[in-house]
Formats: C-alpha cells, sequence, structure tokens
C-alpha cells in the first residue's frame, strides 16, 4: 500500500502536475492523521475497558471480603450479648447461692471471652496498589476509605483498650479465686472451679462484684461500636451490590 501511493506521488512529480500533487499530499496527511486519531481513540477504548474491568474485580473481592467481616462481627456481637449475661448471672448466683456448682462454673469462663475482630483487606490492599481513583463512583469510592480508614481502625482500638482492662484487671482477679483447666468439651475451652473456701470469700469481695460491673461496661462500650461498624459495612454491600448491578 505504501509503495502504491509512492508510485502516484512520483507519477505526478514526474508529470509536474505540482497542484494535484499538493492536494494529494494533503490528502495523504490528513489520512495519516485520522488513522492516528483512530488508533489513539482504540487504545483509549482498550484502556477503559481494562480499568472497568479491574474496578469490577476489585469491588468483587472487597464484597466478599465485606461479607466475611458482616458475619465475624455479627457473631462477635452475638458473644458480647453472652458476656452481659454472664456479668449479671455471676452476680445474682453469688448473691443467691452458699454452695458453687456447675452453673456458676459455666458463666464464669464466658467472662473471659474477648472476642477480636480481624478484618479481611486483600480487596482494599488491591485497591490501593492500583490506586482508589480506580473506582469511578466518588461516593463509593469515599465510602470505602471510611470504613477502612476510620472505621476499622476506630473499633480496634475499642477492642485493645478491652484486652488492656482484661489483661490487668479481670484475668488476675478470676485467677485469684478461680482455678483455670482446659477443656475442649467446653463452649469456651475453658472449665474453672472454686474452692468452698474460696467461694464464700468471693460473695463478700466487693472488689470482685466492681469488676463484674466494669466487665459488662467495657464490653458494651465494644459492642455498641461494634454495632455501629456492622451498620456501615451493610450500608457499603448495599453500595456496592448497586454499583455492580448498573
Amino acid at each position: 500500500m505504501i509503495k502504491f501511493f509512492r508510485h502516484i506521488r512520483q507519477s505526478m512529480i514526474n508529470q509536474n502536475r505540482t497542484k494535484k500533487y499538493l492536494l494529494y499530499a494533503i490528502g495523504e496527511i490528513v489520512l495519516v492523521v485520522i488513522g492516528i486519531l483512530i488508533a489513539l481513540q482504540i487504545n483509549n477504548w482498550n484502556d477503559e475497558r481494562k480499568t472497568k474491568n479491574l474496578e469490577e474485580k476489585i469491588l468483587k473481592e472487597l464484597h466478599v471480603n465485606l461479607s466475611m467481616d458482616l458475619e465475624e462481627l455479627q457473631d462477635d456481637v452475638s458473644y458480647m450479648d453472652n458476656i452481659n449475661s454472664a456479668s449479671l448471672d455471676v452476680r445474682e448466683f453469688i448473691k443467691n447461692n452458699e454452695f458453687p456448682n456447675d452453673s456458676i462454673f459455666k458463666v464464669i469462663s464466658i467472662l473471659r471471652v474477648t472476642p477480636h475482630f480481624d478484618p479481611n483487606k486483600s480487596g482494599y490492599q488491591l485497591l490501593q496498589s492500583k490506586g482508589v481513583e480506580v473506582i469511578s463512583n466518588d461516593s463509593l469510592r469515599n465510602d470505602i476509605s471510611l470504613l477502612y480508614e476510620r472505621s476499622y481502625p476506630y473499633y480496634k482500638r475499642y477492642e485493645e483498650e478491652r484486652l488492656r482492662f482484661h489483661a490487668l484487671h479481670s484475668e488476675p482477679l478470676l485467677l485469684k479465686y478461680f482455678t483455670m483447666q482446659f477443656n475442649l468439651s467446653r463452649k469456651y475451652y475453658g472449665d474453672f472451679k472454686i474452692s468452698q473456701e474460696d467461694y464464700n470469700k468471693i460473695r463478700t469481695d466487693d472488689a470482685f462484684l466492681k469488676l463484674l460491673s466494669a466487665i459488662a461496661f467495657e464490653n458494651a462500650a465494644v459492642q455498641n461500636r461494634g454495632e455501629g461498624v456492622i451498620k456501615n459495612i451493610e450500608s457499603l454491600l448495599n453500595s456496592i451490590e448497586k454499583e455492580l448491578s448498573d
């Protein structure tokens, strides 16, 4: 094809047809420019398609991650309901029973539970590596960043505060009175026993009774924050589903 155009151009030059040659040269330039523009447009379309495919891939992975996070956090909040109940149950048992039995051993083991949330971040890490601008929806992009950069870390701080409280206050006082053994058959893997002598002491120990209230308080604070994160996850899941369906 190039040889063909060269042949025409050379023929015009040889025939001294300058005007026609200039028109032809201009036309050739226009054709080249059009070809370049078409090639650039095709390249742009390919880039846009690749970006859209990448966005869809990231959103799908985020959706999988968030679904797993939601299930885990809902389980944690459910465990926290048990912890709140256990704090009251232990107090009532001590108040109304002169002798320890298996009922108190079961609920005491619940007081040692400190659920902790470990979010799945593979989708968000992929988004960060590719650049957050991959998400074309500004509102959705902002909501994703808020969840991973603010809600999750904020909730983590609540959990860490509860863990410190447990290590400094709950665990020492529980171990002061109760003997703990690992038992795989127990729901929380703890087998707690207390002697009659220690049980008599615990019934009049104001520090232990205050500890029960403090455990419930710390747990309720984490639970309240966890419920807020659950709402954020559910909202973001709905937004991602809507974006993928459009």
